[in-house]
Order: structure tokens, then sequence, then C-alpha cells
């Protein structure tokens, strides 16, 4: 009876950190968030831009997780069996590391100019790495974000959409780590 308490508590306390995480991973290995702007959750594997490496999905997936460790974006999804690594909370204004927000996202513009500079942006950042064969792999990274005008809490979030600069700045780097390895 008390081993049937224990294990139902820890299977509802995993279903309960994986409901509050802000993504949903299915059982198929989608991947979906909300994000304030959206009506409804997007699923990220759907808006992927797709690079193929001469690795194997561990050491990609390794790799992936390297660049978001270097960028200093926490990541709320690792899961390096499935070979999904991203970070489905981020929010960021202004600079998305050293490169203005408008060079990776478009919110639209204003007579401010572009308001991905302007606006606090909550980013959904993934990347899902499989297996196509015993030496090559394909790395998809999607980007997506919503933006809040910070000068008050009146006006609606909008929908920001990739430049896809980004994704080939992560794709990119994944290749120099790779060529790198031993």
């Amino acid at each position: 009876m008390m081993k049937t308490l224990i294990r139902s508590t820890g299977l509802a306390a995993a279903l309960l950190c994986a409901t509050a995480a802000g993504a949903q991973q299915s059982a198929s290995g989608r991947v979906h968030v909300k994000l304030p702007a959206y009506k409804a959750s997007i699923a990220i594997d759907t808006i992927l831009i797709v690079t193929d490496h001469e690795a194997s999905a561990a050491a990609v997936w390794s790799a992936a997780s390297r660049v978001f460790y270097d960028a200093k974006i926490a990541t709320d999804l690792r899961d390096s069996v499935g070979g999904v690594v991203g970070a489905t909370k981020y929010v960021k204004s202004s600079y998305m590391g050293t490169v203005p927000m408008s060079k990776v996202l478009n919110c639209g513009t204003s007579i401010t100019g572009p308001n991905a500079d302007n606006f606090r942006i909550n980013i959904a950042l993934v990347a899902i790495v499989s297996q196509v064969s015993a030496t090559k792999s394909k790395l998809g990274i999607g980007f997506v974000g919503s933006g809040l005008d910070m000068r008050g809490s009146s006006a609606d979030p909008v929908v920001c959409a990739s430049t896809g600069q980004f994704e080939g700045e992560f794709s990119a780097r994944v290749k120099t780590i790779l060529a790198a390895a031993p």
C-alpha cells in the first residue's frame, strides 16, 4: 500500500513538473509552446530550419547544448534521448547576444522603428536532432517570439517571426563545435 502511494506521488510530481515547464513534449516527440501573442500553442517542429551534419545525433545534440550554454541561454527542455534541447520561456529585449533583436526577429514596425528592438520579447528557441544514418544527423532549429510594448500594459502582444539569421548562426556554431571535436 505504502509503495503504491509513493509511486503515485512520484508520478504525480513528475507530471506536474512536466506541465509547469510551459512547453509540452508529446510521446511522438513534438514540442508545443505557448506564447502570449498566439491563440493556440505552436508545434515547433512545423517551423524548423533544418541543416545536415556529418556526426551522430548524440554529438550534434551535445554541440547544440553547448551553443545554448555559450550564449547564456538557460534551457528548460533537455532530452538527449529524444534529441531535444531548448528554451521555451526565454525573455529578452533589444539585443540577442550582440545582435539587435530586429536582425533575428520581425515583430513589425512603429514610429520608433522595428518593434523587436523596443519591445520585451518572449522567445521559444528549440533544437531538435534526428539520426539519419550512423554518421549523419539532421538539426532542426525552431525560433519564434511574441513581443510586448514595454511602455504600457494596455497594448496587445504582437507576433514575431524569425528572419532566419539566428538559426543560421546557431547551425554554423554547431558545425564549428563538431569540427573542433576529437
